[in-house]
């Protein structure tokens, strides 16, 4: 999550397709240790025997490595549809923008051209700017590769969240129920800031340590089916000065694709803030349309 009115980065690492969202596009959680509470919350033998939220957990860790390690992303390139709903106060729709975009591989990492807005071919300008963008990412990543380096974001605020042992040390899980859910049968575990001091370097660790909600993990494979999450309260950035982010829900669907690969299936996310004195309310949502097997052309 960026700014209210931003997408999604316009450039990831390939295995960061179904773990990194920018901040309010997620919380996809992949935990490997967690604060969990097991006394009451262990599922019932359902397809497999029964496990606590920890274990639960562990095992989609293990499902997401072994997809991130394989690299299998970078052989598709995928297809967007954004849209961007600009609400008054009564949650009335007053604008609509929309974006098509390609994501695809490029030098090893995921890369995000717009293709059209609200339905138009982008004019000479817009192919301009996309080009001008692709050129300026190409370079930052080859001047890291020549030093050795992994490209990120300049921004520590763009970088999106990385699913590790500290993101969910942050965090209590438990088991809810099992369901199904689009047809693939699911544990439902919730997850919840843990009490007492958590980290709050930057806006994302406070947008964190602010969220709780749910997690569908699919009980065939591991792969993460749905992220349910929303704030529980409102909280202020640059010292109160710039911005208050008042209320924030979203929900992440993931689908199973070629050779169980997980990848996003549809974003949900509604959003209001109030930037010095203005109020800024959101509903952004992104639906991919559908991903082929990469093949390298010109933007032209």
């Amino acid at each position: 999550m960026v700014s209210a009115t931003s997408l999604p980065l316009n450039a990831r690492p390939a295995h960061r397709l179904d773990k990194a969202i920018p901040l309010f596009f997620l919380l996809f959680i992949f935990p490997s240790t967690i604060h969990s509470q097991t006394t009451e919350d262990s599922p019932q033998s359902d397809s497999l025997a029964a496990l606590s939220a920890a274990s639960i957990l562990e095992r989609a860790l293990e499902r997401s490595l072994e997809q991130e390690e394989s690299e299998i992303e970078l052989n598709f390139e995928y297809s967007i549809l954004s849209t961007i709903h600009t609400l008054d106060g009564d949650g009335e729709i007053t604008e609509t923008n929309t974006s098509r975009s390609r994501r695809f591989p490029l030098e090893g990492y995921l890369f995000e051209e717009i293709l059209e807005r609200d339905g138009e071919t982008l004019d000479e300008d817009g192919i301009k700017k996309e080009r001008e963008k692709k050129e300026d990412f190409l370079s930052k990543v080859r001047s890291h590769s020549e030093k050795g380096e992994a490209y990120e974001p300049d921004s520590m605020d763009d970088r999106g969240i990385i699913f590790n042992k500290e993101l969910m040390s942050r965090y209590d899980v438990k088991f809810v129920r099992t369901e199904t859910l689009r047809g693939y049968k699911c544990w439902l575990l919730s997850f919840q800031p843990r009490p007492g001091k958590l980290p709050d370097n930057n806006r994302m660790d406070k947008a964190l340590n602010q969220s709780a909600g749910y997690l569908w993990v699919a009980q065939k494979d591991f792969g993460v089916v749905r992220v349910y999450f929303e704030m529980r309260r409102p909280f202020r950035y640059v010292w109160g000065i710039v911005a208050t982010i008042r209320n924030t829900t979203g929900q992440l669907d993931f689908e199973r694709v070629d050779n169980n690969m997980w990848i996003p299936k549809e974003i949900d996310l509604k959003l209001d803030l109030r930037i010095f004195f203005k109020n800024i309310r959101r509903h952004i949502s992104q639906e991919w349309l559908g991903h082929q097997p990469f093949q390298e052309r010109s933007l032209d």
